[in-house]
């Protein structure tokens, strides 16, 4: 870690302090401090970025517009920023292969695994609303894709399909469960791709991954700060952003449900979080797209829980595990959500309806 730590700062004996930092399943990451400043370290998921020029190019880009275009609002907020190596390179190549970047790091602030009051709800809403339209101007097509099929659940069908024809045999009842939970689930599963297909919905920047854990919050006022967990901004639907946000911050058990049968879509979480996001972001979404979003948190939580599930048949190679049935265990939560959000259609769309209405 010496070698790591020295393209970046330099060292002194006692002068550096290193501390894991987050939950994330991807990428490694840890706080580093040092006597004059502090910023994150991580080391990009090789398997999952294989173009790791990509992510930074990206980075450059966005961030430049960030800078360039400001972010005036009524309340703190922070972009966090690509920060080079000693040398000036915008990351480090070490000799096994593996990449390593520096981002600043946002002091004063925490992340909330789940998110527990409305207040909080809302913050969230208009942290990716205000995300949404400072990116709104920028054209998508100056960004890569670095995820290549990212949020296409047609495509993660496809890769379920292969993996469950490659994988060992493996009976339990929770593997059954999730088996017919997908089968009977097929049919609408390229709803919002075939939406996009015919122009119903355009491609836009988006975060990627706005859950509840990539927001963070200022220690003193619990307000939003920032959106961090940048490697996914990059072309793509709002509806999906907004499905994932919705999917992560209404299930108040958290995503490591102990319980996955306990697990609940929270209607009045969902009021505030799309009271937050269209109260910063409301001309961004045309009326129709609007009409999906029920579809949006849906799709989304039933994608991730196939993604679980598939990487649970290969020998979960993509997502950190702690133990064989981990993965396993993480796509029963997101179906027992899927089911929650199901049998609360008419709440949800009468909701969006009233948001509609009036976004404040």
């Amino acid at each position: 870690m010496e070698e790591i730590l020295r393209q970046f700062c330099p060292l002194a004996s006692g002068d550096v302090s290193l501390s894991v930092l987050g939950q994330g399943n991807i990428n490694d990451t840890w706080l580093v401090r040092s006597s004059d400043r502090a910023f994150v370290l991580q080391r990009l998921n090789s398997q999952v970025f294989p173009n790791p020029h990509l992510i930074m190019a990206n980075l450059a880009t966005f961030s430049r517009h960030l800078l360039e275009k400001g972010s005036p609002c009524g309340q703190r907020w922070e972009n966090s920023s690509l920060l080079p190596t000693r040398s000036g390179a915008p990351f480090y190549t070490d000799w096994q292969g593996d990449t390593w970047r520096a981002i600043s790091y946002i002091d004063g602030t925490i992340t909330h695994q789940a998110i527990s009051t409305s207040a909080q709800a809302r913050q969230v809403g208009w942290a990716l609303g205000h995300f949404h339209h400072l990116l709104a101007d920028l054209p998508a097509e100056k960004l890569h894709d670095t995820l290549p099929g990212f949020h296409v659940l047609p495509r993660y069908l496809e890769s379920f399909d292969q993996v469950l024809r490659q994988a060992a045999t493996k009976r339990s009842v929770d593997l059954r469960f999730c088996l017919d939970f997908v089968a009977a689930r097929r049919a609408e599963a390229d709803l919002l791709e075939r939406a996009r297909r015919q122009g119903k919905i355009t491609v836009q920047v988006v975060h990627g991954d706005p859950k509840a854990a990539n927001i963070l919050f200022d220690t003193t006022t619990d307000l939003a700060v920032s959106l961090i967990d940048l490697d996914t901004v990059g072309p793509g639907l709002l509806l999906s952003d907004i499905g994932d946000c919705l999917r992560s911050c209404c299930n108040v058990h958290g995503e490591e449900s102990e319980d996955a049968a306990a697990v609940e879509f929270d209607l009045e979480m969902c009021r505030a979080i799309l009271a937050g996001y269209f109260s910063e972001a409301e001309t961004l979404l045309l009326e129709h797209e609007r009409d999906l979003i029920f579809h949006a948190v849906r799709l989304i939580a039933f994608e991730l829980g196939l993604r679980f599930l598939t990487d649970y048949l290969a020998g979960s190679t993509y997502f950190k595990v702690s133990h064989t049935e981990e993965n396993l265990h993480r796509a029963l939560v997101q179906f027992h959500l899927v089911q929650s959000i199901e049998g609360q259609e008419r709440g949800i769309k009468e909701i969006v309806s009233d948001v509609r209405r009036c976004p404040d």
